[in-house]
């Protein structure tokens, strides 16, 4: 008994000289530092702001590090700004706010932050920050921009590009003006459809979200036909546009969250994440590729990793753990959400056997609206699906905006996506 008391008091002693080494030898990396594959394995023991950077990296980010050329050029973190206007909203209506135990439906909600104080150890809490981000994944009333689409073999390279268009209309969670429009019963309208090459101009989706159970309206235009057709219920499922995005990722996740059978916080931590990108991310007249889309490397495999001219910082995030339906391609996903604003900066994909095969990112900046506050907007993602090794990569043009002056819910109706295409 002695000896196995020894035994086990040297190995706690060298295993705590181990952790000693390593703090000893531990340095506070500097902004412009980068991380990747050739010094990953000599700095994740360092810190940066205090944080160690091996806990700040999840593995699958890892994955992409030491094998997929992912290189995160460090930048101090900055605090995200919340308009006073959500403040005060958020304080006025989060008390008529509720969430069923059984069903996780949310009713009495207008406008603001559903669930301003969540408890990681309350059961509902997962649910309540998925609810944060459907309700107020975006702050104002109106979001509207062009994007380019970049779809992309993650071994020969840029296969195509596409130019869309987008315009949501909130209905419910409007910061100016009446909170709620209509009657209730919508959370937002929604036009996304393509505008180049000629042979895809007038192709997309007119959606209704409705505040309830029921499944999204959507009406797609078929070309073919010179027509829209209302689209099958499971069409939330579906991929994107063609990409390897489904519709229920749209900005990181779209889905309403009582579809969902599961949603749990993991735990908080800190990541490393882009919530303060560059600008411009695409220059129209630029002579080559390279040039017109300068935060993505489209020179080395696998053509869909952000270029350093991107910079991450630290955030701290709850990590969401999301169960899919059985019908839903995948049979989980892991999300990562601002404790500070509901924004998802990253989602990890795992298939129906349990297997990691998907990883999402959303890289956003402070915008001004036209009401004078500051959004989070989304403005470039990419999906990097590592088993069939494609990627989607969407870029924001810069006439992005929120609440540009004057839109209406007359310019956010399906007779709208007809007219596009004409």
């Amino acid at each position: 008994m002695r000896k196995l008391f020894v035994r086990l008091s040297a190995a706690l002693i060298a295993s705590t000289s181990v952790i000693a080494g390593q703090a000893a030898n531990a340095a506070e990396l500097k902004a412009g530092d980068v991380i990747n594959a050739a010094n990953f394995e000599q700095v994740k023991n360092d810190t940066f702001e205090g944080h160690a950077i091996r806990d700040m990296i999840t593995d699958k980010v890892e994955l992409l590090i030491k094998n997929y050329n992912l290189s995160i050029p460090l930048r101090h973190s900055e605090e995200i700004p919340v308009p006073q206007i959500d403040i005060e909203n958020t304080k006025k209506y989060s008390g008529d706010v509720k969430i069923d135990p059984v069903t996780h439906e949310v009713t009495g909600y207008k406008t603001g932050t559903p669930f301003p104080d969540i408890d990681v150890n309350d059961p509902l809490s997962g649910f309540k920050a998925v609810w944060n981000y459907y309700y107020q994944n975006t702050y104002g009333n109106t979001f509207e921009g062009h994007y380019n689409f970049l779809f992309i073999d993650s071994n020969r390279g840029l296969d195509r590009i596409q130019r869309w268009y987008t315009l949501s209309l909130k209905m419910k969670g409007r910061q100016t003006g009446d909170p709620v429009l209509g009657d209730g019963s919508l959370v937002k309208k929604q036009l996304l459809y393509a505008v180049e090459p000629y042979d895809i101009k007038g192709i997309g989706i007119f959606t209704v979200r409705h505040d309830s159970p029921q499944l999204e309206d959507n009406w797609a235009y078929v070309k073919s036909v010179r027509r829209t057709r209302q689209l099958s219920g499971s069409s939330w499922m579906d991929n994107l546009a063609g990409s390897v995005q489904l519709n229920d990722e749209y900005d990181a996740f779209a889905g309403r969250p009582s579809w969902y059978p599961e949603a749990r916080i993991v735990k908080k931590r800190w990541i490393l994440a882009v919530a303060h990108l560059p600008a411009p991310l695409v220059v129209p007249d630029a002579p080559d590729r390279a040039s017109k889309y300068p935060t993505v490397d489209l020179e080395n495999k696998p053509f869909s990793m952000p270029t350093q001219k991107v910079a991450w910082e630290p955030r701290e995030v709850y990590e969401i753990e999301m169960k899919m339906p059985d019908e839903h391609p995948y049979s989980k996903r892991a999300l990562y959400m601002d404790v500070h604003f509901p924004r998802f900066y990253q989602v990890e994909h795992f298939d129906k056997a349990g297997e990691f095969a998907k990883i999402s990112f959303v890289f956003t900046r402070p915008v001004k609206g036209g009401n004078g506050t500051i959004s989070m907007a989304p403005l470039q993602g990419t999906a990097f699906d590592v088993k069939r090794q494609e990627a989607w990569v969407y870029l924001a043009e810069e006439d992005s905006t929120i609440d540009r002056p004057g839109i209406t819910e007359n310019d956010v109706t399906l007779g709208q996506l007809e007219a596009a295409a004409e």
